[in-house]
C-alpha cells in the first residue's frame, strides 16, 4: 500500500481527534447560550463551532498536504489536487446544538470520486472509526468483522431523511421495513449511522439525498468492514443504501 496513504490516514486520525476536542470545548459556550448559530435553511443550522473546527482541519491539511484539494461543508471547496479531502467538521449539527450525543467529525480522502480512506470520530464516546482501502475497517484499535447474517436476523435499520426528497418515499421505506418485521431509527448523523453499520449496531443505512461530506468516510468504512454499499449520483449529491446484503431488496 502506498506509504503516502498511510501518512494521510495518520494525519486524518489525529485531526479528527483534535477537531472533536475543539468541538466539545465549544459546548461549554453552548450551555452558556454564548455560541453564534446561523440558520441556513429549514432544519439546517451552522454554528461558530462548525466553522472554527473546519478551519482547523482545512489549515492543517493544507500545511501537511498542499498538493491535495479540499471539499468542506462550511468553508467551500478547492477541488484541484492529487486527491480531495472531503470533510464534515460536525456531522449532526442539530444534535450537537441540542447537546445530544449523536454527532461526529468525518474526514475522507477521495481520488477520482472514490474514497481511499476515511475517519469518523465520535467525541462523546471517544470512538474512532477508520478504514484504508484494502486494509480493513477499525474501531479504535479493533478490526471490524461484519456479520452478514440472513434475512431472519435483520432487525434494525438507520434511516436519514432530506427535505430535498419526497416524504412519501421515506414513509414507504418505513412501511416496507415494518412489513418485514424490521425496526428503524433516525439519529440525524449519516456519518455516524454508517460507522454504526460497520460496527454491527445497525443492519443497514439508507438516505435518498445526502451530501458527499456526510458519507464519503462512512462509505469506505462500511466497504472495508465487508458490507454492501450502493451510491447513486443525484444533482448536488447522492442517494445511499448500505448494510447487509439481505436488505438490498427492501431498502429501495
Amino acid at each position: 500500500m502506498n506509504i503516502a496513504l498511510h501518512d494521510r490516514l495518520a494525519t486524518a486520525k489525529k485531526l479528527a481527534r483534535d477537531a472533536g476536542a475543539l468541538a466539545l470545548s465549544y459546548q461549554e459556550r453552548l450551555r452558556r447560550n454564548d455560541l453564534v448559530i446561523i440558520e441556513k435553511g429549514v432544519q439546517d443550522f451552522v454554528s461558530e463551532a462548525d466553522q472554527t473546527t473546519e478551519r482547523l482541519i482545512r489549515d492543517e491539511l493544507a500545511r501537511q498536504h498542499p498538493e491535495d484539494g479540499f471539499l468542506g461543508e462550511e468553508t467551500g471547496s478547492c477541488l484541484h489536487g492529487q486527491g480531495v479531502w472531503v470533510v464534515d467538521p460536525i456531522d449532526g449539527t442539530n444534535n450537537y446544538l441540542r447537546q445530544h450525543r449523536h454527532w461526529c467529525v468525518s474526514i475522507a480522502y477521495v481520488v477520482d470520486g472514490e474514497p481511499l480512506l476515511g475517519v469518523i470520530y465520535d467525541p462523546s464516546n471517544d470512538e474512532l472509526f477508520s478504514a484504508l482501502i484494502g486494509q480493513g475497517a477499525y474501531l479504535n484499535d479493533c478490526r471490524l468483522h461484519a456479520d452478514h447474517g440472513n434475512a431472519d436476523r435483520v432487525r434494525i435499520v438507520n434511516l436519514g431523511y432530506s427535505a430535498k426528497t419526497e416524504l412519501q418515499h421515506y414513509l414507504r421505506t418505513i412501511e416496507r421495513l415494518f412489513e418485514q418485521g424490521i425496526d428503524h431509527r433516525r439519529h440525524g448523523s449519516a456519518a455516524l449511522g454508517l460507522a454504526h453499520v460497520a460496527a454491527g449496531r445497525f443492519d443497514g443505512y439508507m438516505e435518498a439525498f445526502i451530501n458527499a461530506w456526510d458519507i464519503m468516510a462512512g462509505v469506505i468504512i462500511v466497504r472495508e468492514a465487508g458490507l454492501w454499499v450502493e451510491l447513486q449520483t443525484r444533482p448536488g449529491g447522492y442517494a445511499i443504501r448500505a448494510g447487509v446484503p439481505a436488505l438490498a431488496p427492501i431498502l429501495v
